[in-house]
C-alpha cells in the first residue's frame, strides 16, 4: 500500500468496481478522469492494497480543516475491497494504514460515514477503534436542478 497517483490504474480499476457495486453506471473514462483530477489537485489521497500483484482494495481520503481546533482531520470517503479478497484482512490493513498515515500527517482524527445497516463495515471500523458520534445529525442539500442529469446525456 502507498499513496496514489502512480497507482492510478489500479485505483481506477477498483473505483469502477466500487461505483458499480453501489449501482452507478459504468463510465470508465469519466471515472478515471474524475479520480485523476481529485488526486492531482490534492482533494483526495488514494491508497491501494495488492494481493498477488493485483489490486485488491482501495481507500480514498480527504483532508479537511478543523477550524475550532486549528488543525485538520482526515475523512475516509471511500473504502472498497474486491469481492474475491473480502474476509482476507485487506479492508483492515487499508484502514489501519490510513489511520497511521493520518497520525503521521498530524491529523486530529479520522472520520467516516457508512450506512447504518452495513454490519460488516461497522464491525471492521469498530475493531479498529472507531466509535459512533452522538449528538450530531448528518444532513445533505441537493443543489442540482430537477430533471435529467446533464452528465448522463
Amino acid at each position: 500500500m502507498q499513496a496514489a497517483s502512480p497507482l492510478l490504474p489500479g485505483l481506477a480499476e477498483l473505483f469502477g468496481e466500487y461505483r458499480r457495486h453501489y449501482g452507478q453506471p459504468d463510465d470508465v473514462d469519466r471515472s478515471r478522469a474524475w479520480l485523476r483530477d481529485q488526486l492531482a489537485s490534492g482533494a483526495l489521497r488514494g491508497y491501494l492494497a495488492h494481493c498477488g500483484g493485483r489490486p485488491a482494495g482501495m481507500a480514498l481520503v480527504a483532508s479537511t480543516p478543523a477550524s475550532q481546533r486549528l488543525g485538520h482531520v482526515w475523512q475516509l470517503r471511500d473504502l472498497y475491497v474486491a469481492e474475491q479478497h473480502r474476509r482476507e484482512g485487506v479492508g483492515h490493513a487499508l484502514v489501519a494504514h490510513v489511520r497511521d498515515a493520518a497520525t503521521a500527517d498530524g491529523a486530529l482524527r479520522v472520520s467516516l460515514t457508512t450506512e447504518a445497516d452495513n454490519v460488516r463495515a461497522l464491525a471492521l471500523y469498530g475493531d479498529l477503534g472507531f466509535e459512533p458520534v452522538h449528538g450530531y445529525v448528518s444532513l445533505s442539500l441537493d443543489t442540482r436542478p430537477p430533471g435529467p442529469d446533464p452528465q448522463q446525456s
